[in-house]
């Protein structure tokens, strides 16, 4: 009887990982739900209208936004490829189910959002950056990219190149941070010395 309840407890240990799995994939109705919890690009613009990093509109930078899709189920919005950086970096420990980025190539308004990992961006173009001196744009297409780059300039890229551009900027600006508060505190020193 013993060993009977403890053959049926191991068991249930080896089940209880399927379990879990089947109730998040198909929830306890039966129903398939997507990992992650509801689908974050339903209402996206409205749900998640500003900036989490830096408050800007989302809707009226709909060609740039992104959205991230984390590993809790739970989303945030940002308004440009640089903020969507800096929120991964502050974010990392949750994990990322899928990082969404707006498509510049589409026709329509607001630009619909497709995978960030699937996306050509086009970086250091005559198109406008936002919240950076150096644009970058994505696209689904890697054709329309080329049609824009023969127009506008740049260089193809991929997602991971345009976040390490991100954090490469990132890090320059905090550099010059750094020198330009280190130089104005030795000014306001030597003159309270005077």
């Amino acid at each position: 009887m013993i060993g009977e309840h403890f053959v049926n407890r191991r068991k249930l240990v080896l089940l209880l990982p399927t379990l879990i799995v089947s109730k998040l994939v198909f929830g306890a109705d039966g129903v398939s739900v997507p990992l992650g919890g509801p689908a974050p690009l339903t209402d996206e613009l409205e749900k998640y209208p500003r900036c989490v990093i830096c408050n800007m509109d989302r809707r009226k930078f709909h060609y740039s936004r992104h959205l991230l899709h984390y590993g809790d189920g739970q989303a945030q919005g940002t308004c440009s490829v640089h903020c969507a950086a800096e929120c991964m970096l502050r974010e990392r420990r949750r994990g990322f189910l899928t990082i969404y980025a707006p498509d510049f190539g589409a026709a329509s308004d607001p630009k619909p959002l497709i995978e960030a990992a699937a996306a050509t961006y086009l970086i250091g173009s005559d198109l406008r950056g936002v919240m950076t001196p150096v644009s970058k744009v994505s696209f689904a297409n890697r054709e329309a990219a080329l049609l824009a780059k023969q127009s506008y300039g740049g260089e193809l890229a991929s997602f991971a190149v345009a976040i390490s551009a991100s954090f490469e900027e990132m890090a320059g600006s905090v550099v010059r941070r750094y020198g330009n508060d280190r130089e104005r505190l030795l000014r306001k020193a030597q003159q309270a010395a005077s």
